[in-house]
């Protein structure tokens, strides 16, 4: 291997590791919704608020300023600041006892993490070549699994050791709460990684123009708005399903079942780690062999599928006899909401321009995945409150969710196929600024 590829194989590393710390201080609130509720007093939809609309609100605000200055400016230094201010925020959900204390600073990781996908995919898409940018972004993407099943394991076992011996170890917290504890503990190791990213070196930009204008970046959309548009809409509808799952399986477990939040962190951890990282590795590697065979469009036609396989396998998730069986269903779905989130991106990746990456990655964050983080968690208490039988069917209402959010999913990307297909043999043409190799420094 040599030292160009060495290179390459690093940065991928380092920005796998700033995504895992990221979805651990983004996913571990889901394990801690009953202790949470049981201090501050909350409902379900309150804590589904706290899980997706919180984190949303400036996400949205701050994405699109940087995405535009992940065009303009050193990639490593937005990153560095974006993990300052999400890794601080998390470590002060640990330090405040309110749900306007909870949502304010669950607001500021939503703030941070607004840098990181833009300067992570621009970074990833400027250093691997067209036939190998499904592999690497799904192993990027994969920090999101590996990120969500540290945050049940970990989060599972620091909770219990805060309960059991009253504290988990780090100065000045054995007054906290054990759930406020783990948000201490989840959140500090962010300053490690700013340090890594520090000792990156940005990589050198595919294409040296100018990097266009908003006007210039939303003449291009509307060009092709068939294929970004509906492919945006699919995305937000298979990125909520993955929301959903991750914010309220936890609980569903629980309550169905009358496990522990520890119990439930390892069973689910494992089922996070074995389902999503092969379903988003098995994303990246079918939608890389499949494009190359019969034509980028097959990405989509590829989740369509999955898409298709959610609704069964869901509700047989929500009736299963026994802690196991259910367990066994929840690791095909998290194997199936996983696939999105490379087949998915590369799919976005493959017919944008390298000088717009990172303004129309930071749009598509600002719709696809804002609309995903505040659906996602919000529709299972929602279905549960107003057609089912309240907090304790919330199993039920997670499969109807999931299920109705796959079919929109697919419908959606039915309809952007013809237009993906044009946009696709438009960047083809033009050679979209994707490299033959890997580039050096």
């Amino acid at each position: 291997m040599n030292r160009t590829s060495l290179g390459a194989l690093g940065l991928l590393l380092v920005l796998l590791l700033a995504n895992t710390f990221a979805f651990i201080d983004r996913q571990v609130i889901s394990l801690l919704v009953d202790p949470i509720r049981s201090t501050i007093g909350a409902t379900d939809i309150e804590m589904g608020l706290l899980q997706g609309l919180a984190f949303a609100l400036l996400f949205v605000v701050f994405g699109l300023p940087a995405g535009r200055m992940v065009d303009t400016h050193n990639r490593k230094i937005i990153l560095v600041g974006g993990i300052i201010i999400w890794s601080a925020a998390t470590v002060t959900c640990g330090l405040v006892g309110s749900f306007a204390g909870l949502f304010v600073a669950r607001i500021f990781v939503g703030v941070g993490e607004a840098t990181l996908a833009p300067a992570a995919y621009s970074m990833i898409a400027d250093r691997f070549d067209k036939k190998a940018l499904g592999r690497a972004l799904a192993v990027y993407q994969s920090g999101i699994y590996l990120g969500s099943g540290i945050a049940f394991i970990g989060g599972g076992e620091l909770y219990r050791r805060a309960v059991e011996s009253g504290s988990i170890g780090i100065p000045l917290t054995h007054d906290l709460n054990a759930w406020q504890q783990v948000f201490v503990a989840v959140g500090l190791p962010g300053f490690i990684i700013v340090v890594l990213i520090a000792l990156l070196k940005d990589p050198p930009r595919k294409s040296k123009a100018e990097p266009p204008s908003m006007r210039e970046v939303f003449g291009f959309i509307r060009r092709h708005m068939s294929a970004y548009g509906w492919l945006t809409l699919g995305m937000a509808a298979f990125g909520s399903l993955g929301y959903g799952l991750n914010a309220w399986a936890p609980a569903a477990a629980e309550r169905t079942f009358g496990l522990s939040p520890a119990l439930v962190g390892r069973g689910l951890g494992v089922a996070v780690l074995a389902g999503s990282l092969t379903g988003i590795i098995m994303g990246g590697l079918l939608a890389d062999w499949l494009s190359s065979r019969r034509g980028g469009h097959m990405r989509l036609v590829l989740l369509m599928v999955a898409g298709c396989l959610v609704a069964p396998v869901a509700f047989f998730s929500a009736t299963a006899p026994s802690p196991g069986v259910a367990l066994a269903a929840a690791t095909i779905l998290f194997l199936l909401a996983a696939m999105p989130f490379s087949a998915g991106v590369a799919a976005l990746q493959a017919i944008t321009p390298s000088e717009m990456r990172g303004q129309i990655s930071a749009l598509y964050y600002a719709t696809a995945l804002v609309m995903a983080i505040i659906i996602g968690p919000a529709l299972p208490p929602l279905v549960a409150a107003v057609f089912l039988e309240g907090e304790q069917s919330i199993g039920m209402a997670l499969a109807w969710s999931m299920a109705g959010l796959g079919l929109i999913g697919v419908v959606c990307l039915g309809f952007a196929l013809r237009g993906y297909i044009i946009a696709s043999d438009e960047a083809r043409d033009l050679g979209s600024g994707l490299q033959p190799g890997l580039q050096g420094a």
